[in-house]
């Protein structure tokens, strides 16, 4: 065989393997499972004792992180209404979850109900501008007459601070980088991707007659 047929037949090779690969992973078999819609997994009573996959977003108010094992429902992503899945996982879920967050979970279908004992979160990209928006300072130097209006709010994350959807205080805000005035803050959805300590987010939500801001949305600030 010449050199040119040789160097042919090498990327025929290659081609044909990315494609079984593709194939392999995208059918879930990298990880023992079936990647099944919630649609799907409704549909098809032959799934029940098999390990699958499912990807789907959490419906709010579903969950409750207190329980062990932990439970909530699922749809699929993009679905406002339809078929829902519920999971009872067993495991630690990140801090990063809570409503609408986008939910893989990989288990063994039990009476309609997938058993999970994996799970990979999605969280949105999130991201707004701070024009407009109250500093903490403002804030809080109008508190009494604040509490209970709608109002967007900038600060930044303070460091450690950040807990489990469904805590009382799901992280605290800081008036500057460096520090300043602070306020908890309650938030049950999904964090923004790129979450992390010191960031400068904006709140949607009111201030609470104990002083807490009660967040609807949280956003990352675009620079």
């Amino acid at each position: 065989m010449n050199k040119r047929a040789r160097n042919r037949l090498i990327g025929v090779t290659a081609i044909i393997l990315a494609i079984v690969a593709a194939v392999f992973f995208s059918s879930g078999a990298g990880t023992g499972a079936y990647s099944k819609t919630v649609a799907e997994v409704q549909k098809d009573s032959t799934l029940s004792g098999k390990r699958i996959r499912v990807t789907g977003t959490v419906v709010a108010g579903s969950w409750d992180k207190k329980t062990n094992p932990m439970t909530f429902t699922i749809r699929d992503e993009g679905k406002t209404s339809g078929p829902e899945l519920k999971i009872v996982y067993t495991g630690d879920a990140p801090n990063t979850f809570g409503n609408d967050t986008v939910a893989i979970v990989t288990g063994v279908m039990a009476g309609g109900t997938l058993k999970a004992d994996d799970m990979i979160t999605k969280c949105p990209s999130k991201y707004s501008t701070n024009t407009g928006a109250e500093t903490l300072d403002a804030l809080l130097a109008n508190k009494t007459a604040m509490v209970g209006k709608p109002v967007r709010l900038t600060g930044f994350l303070k460091a450690g601070t950040l807990k489990d959807a469904g805590a009382a205080e799901r992280f605290t805000l800081l008036g500057t980088s460096e520090g300043g005035t602070s306020v908890g803050v309650k938030f049950e959805g999904s964090m923004p991707s790129g979450t992390k300590d010191g960031v400068e987010l904006v709140l949607g939500g009111s201030l609470d007659s104990s002083g807490v801001f009660d967040a609807t949305s949280v956003s990352i600030v675009k620079k």
